[in-house]
């Protein structure tokens, strides 16, 4: 079986790489969910003298410690979609920027490593926490395009009014990711009893969060109704707008239930995967390049 050679090896790899991408997302906020966040507390060692926990650290730091592997499985994936993009456009099968693209996802999670060591080293400081999550959301949008170029999916001509409306969701959707983290910064679950938070209101900013979603769900019905006539771009706006009303309905129970651990880590899937979407949309139907 061809690894690397072939236009299915190259799929496969995008494909391993997006999705890992979104999982680290859902352990990161495991390890913050279940205060785990210092169950390694030095960097980038795990406990002072050894790279794995002791048993002093208890579960945490087995929780910690699995979700600091992971990354290793990044680097191995970044690498195995590095060479496969390589081989495709030595072989002229692909474009040229595909092979800068996967060097981007390397440096990525060499970065995302570098932060979440500082994070750790800072005694889990929210807005550098906030910087790790905003990190994976460019991974994500970085991947997505990634899978784009593998499969070689085409854009859909757009201009005008429909063109600036894509625009605005995707862009709106990322502002949205954005006060989410600071509502987060703001919220009781800091990934340790002794972490701080920013020192903003909880009420307002998932205020102003809640508002941002609701303008968010208006643009993209509207996007539906101006996509009559175009159902490739109408099945993606589908899929943004199911991805919006699960946030909403999760974000509202969260919200009224007092942050439960499922029900955030619910919230957090679905961050991820609204990411992915807005970047589909945005490539399909939005991008500079289309």
């Amino acid at each position: 079986m061809d690894l690397l050679g072939s236009d299915k090896a190259l799929k496969r790899w995008a494909l391993a790489s997006l999705a890992a991408n979104v999982v680290i997302i859902w352990t990161g906020a495991l390890v913050r969910l279940t205060k785990s966040g210092l169950g390694c507390p030095t960097w980038p060692q795990c406990n002072a003298g050894s790279y794995v926990p002791v048993p002093e650290s208890g579960v945490h730091g087995v929780i910690e410690f699995t979700n600091r592997t992971l990354t290793f499985v990044l680097v191995a994936l970044s690498i195995g979609l590095f060479l496969a993009a390589l081989r495709a456009v030595r072989d002229g099968r692909r474009p040229r920027r595909l092979v800068p693209l996967t060097i981007t996802i390397g440096l990525g999670i060499i970065a995302q490593a570098v932060i979440g060591g500082i994070s750790v080293l800072t005694q889990l400081n929210p807005w550098v926490v906030g910087l790790h999550m905003v990190a994976s959301v460019v991974l994500i949008i970085v991947s997505v395009e990634i899978v784009h170029v593998a499969y070689d999916l085409k854009p859909v001509p757009t201009a005008g009014r429909l063109r600036a409306l894509i625009q605005a969701v995707f862009w709106l959707g990322l502002v949205i990711v954005v006060l989410g983290v600071v509502v987060t910064g703001a919220g009781p679950n800091s990934g340790d009893g002794a972490a701080t938070r920013n020192g903003l209101s909880l009420e307002w900013t998932a205020k102003i969060h809640a508002w941002a979603v609701w303008l968010e769900v208006a643009l993209t019905a509207l996007g539906l109704w101006w996509t009559r006539s175009e159902p490739r771009l109408r099945r993606l706006f589908i899929g943004v707008l199911a991805v919006e009303l699960y946030q909403g309905v999760v974000g509202y129970v969260q919200y009224f239930t007092h942050l439960p651990i499922g029900v955030v880590l619910a919230h957090m899937v679905g961050t991820s995967l609204f990411v992915a979407a807005l970047a589909h949309l945005w490539r399909i139907g939005a991008d500079a390049r289309a």
